[in-house]
């Protein structure tokens, strides 16, 4: 349940402002408030806000508080806010804009990400509205007077509870869709759900012939399926829990509007000082192909470098390849080790479609032809760098770069500025997105592993978009409806801890 802190000094400042109004604009407005052209500062809202840019040919956009879910199934505020149309925010895959403490947002048709984002019509100025959020509250200035801003808080029960019952609602479908816990399960059980995705891999759906008429390295997903493509999640269950609880992706994928790529990597924790530990690594992988069986044809997983026995794949010293394999053999027995090493050798390297094209790692740089794409599984150098290659910068002068990309398009018969995403090298530890990578146009490397945020690439209209989520505990959330069919503390057990009670003056800035 999203129950803010007793405290109505968004509602009080903007319920007076409303009575201080003339007398014949009071029942037109009843709880709107029109910006004229000086800035207003107002405490921070702890209820969505309306605003209206422009007339009758404006738009309606709606600021939300950003809520995440704690371990024990409780809703909170972040202290971010999220910016989006309401019209297509809850029924289809969208993006928005996020409003951070100490930052500003300048709304309006001259930025080309919200345009792309919000969809802006010609009644939205080029700079229409600025807000600021710091820590003495949020600020409003109408940058387009002649334009007009309208403002009113959405007070109603519903309104204040439609994102915490939105995301609630996509934490029961998925546990109902999948009905298994995230936890160690028989070893049986394990061996046969693997099994089941190796005779998947026997005639996978998208897969491009290779020579001998088996499936090919390389899969042709429909242009048409909206792609969600997720980078390295290095034994981050929670990550995609996320992923699968955001946006519209659950609802997509079901109805089969969408596909979801992951880009390898799935196993082998990244956090320093676990790198040895295998078990979320094998529940992760589980879940994947829990994902996989249910979805033959819309979920599919890319191999990484660290999807290998290899003895060379290490990271803080441990030899990651070899304790996997251990680890499966400890655990699950001889025959599922084997029997994982037989999934590794069927995996996919590639996934296009006219939209974009995905791999692990990089493009290649050595010689090679579209033939020797769909047969990467019989060529070992060409495996090795479309799993481990990265952007070539100065310290590291045989990684790829612009023109290997473009070649890797041409190869694809694609458009010279398809997207090109990959994941294995983030720019940094605390980016989840990083796009125009290495300098190149229209290529995003995607991080999936990241402690705090996981990034998404996908498709709103024509464009790609990327998109990051709040890493949250949710697979407690998640074993808990699994098992009880409901969360710890149930929304709606209150009627009167929605709306603030108490608030200071509100200030009005020149």
């Amino acid at each position: 349940m999203l129950a803010p802190e007793a405290s109505n000094k968004f509602l009080r400042f903007f319920y007076e402002l409303i009575q201080d109004m003339e007398d014949s604009d009071e029942q037109a407005l009843e709880a709107v408030l029109p910006l004229g052209e000086k800035k207003i500062r107002v405490p921070e809202p702890k209820v969505p806000l309306q605003i209206h840019l422009g007339g009758e040919d404006g738009c309606t956009l709606e600021l939300s508080p950003e809520i995440v879910v704690t371990a024990d199934g409780q809703f909170v505020h972040n202290g971010q806010y999220l910016l989006f149309d309401p019209a297509r925010f809850f029924s289809s895959v969208s993006g928005f804009l996020r409003l951070r403490r100490g930052a500003s947002l300048t709304l309006g048709r001259k930025n080309a990400a919200q345009q792309q984002l919000l969809d802006y019509p010609d009644g939205v100025a080029d700079k229409h509205l600025r807000l600021k959020l710091n820590e003495k509250g949020l600020s409003f200035k109408n940058r387009a007077p002649s334009r007009g801003v309208s403002i009113a808080p959405l007070t109603d029960r519903q309104s204040i509870e439609r994102m915490a019952r939105w995301r609630q609602d996509k934490l029961r479908a998925l546990a109902d869709l999948l009905q298994a816990p995230i936890e160690e399960p028989p070893r049986a059980a394990a061996l046969d759900l693997l099994e089941q995705v190796i005779a998947i891999m026997r005639c996978e759906p998208h897969r491009l012939a290779g020579r001998d008429d088996r499936p090919g390295s390389v899969l042709r997903l429909p242009s048409q399926a909206i792609p969600i493509i997720v980078g390295d999640l290095h034994a981050c269950i929670d990550n995609l829990l996320v992923v699968l609880t955001q946006n519209d992706f659950l609802d997509a994928l079901t109805q089969g509007r969408a596909v979801l790529i992951l880009l390898g990597d799935a196993a082998h924790p990244d956090e320093p000082g676990r790198e040895a530990e295998m078990e979320t690594s094998m529940w992760l992988m589980d879940l994947i192909f829990r994902l996989k069986v249910q979805f033959p044809d819309r979920v599919f997983y890319l191999r990484g470098n660290h999807d290998s026995f290899a003895e060379d794949i290490a990271k803080g010293g441990v030899p990651q390849g070899l304790v996997w394999e251990q680890a499966l053999h400890d655990q699950r027995g001889k025959r599922y080790r084997d029997a994982m090493h037989r999934l590794y050798n069927r995996l996919p390297y590639i996934a296009y479609s006219a939209d974009y094209i995905c791999c692990h790692a990089g493009a290649p740089t050595m010689k090679y032809s579209r033939a020797d794409l769909i047969n990467a599984r019989r060529k070992p150098k060409l495996q090795l760098q479309l799993t481990r290659l990265r952007p070539r910068h100065s310290n590291k002068p045989d990684g790829y770069g612009a023109s290997d990309v473009r070649r890797l398009r041409k190869h694809l018969d694609v458009a010279a500025q398809t997207p090109f995403i990959v994941g294995h090298t983030p720019r940094s530890a605390d980016e989840a997105v990083w796009s125009d990578a290495g300098g190149i146009k229209q290529h995003f490397v995607l991080f999936g592993a990241n402690p705090n945020k996981v990034g998404v690439l996908t498709r709103s209209g024509a464009e790609m978009l990327p998109l990051t989520y709040p890493v949250e505990p949710l697979m407690a959330v998640y074993n808990r409806l699994v098992r009880t069919g409901r969360f710890e503390a149930a929304m709606g057990d209150s009627d009167d801890n929605y709306l603030p009670e108490t608030a200071p003056d509100h200030q009005e800035e020149p």
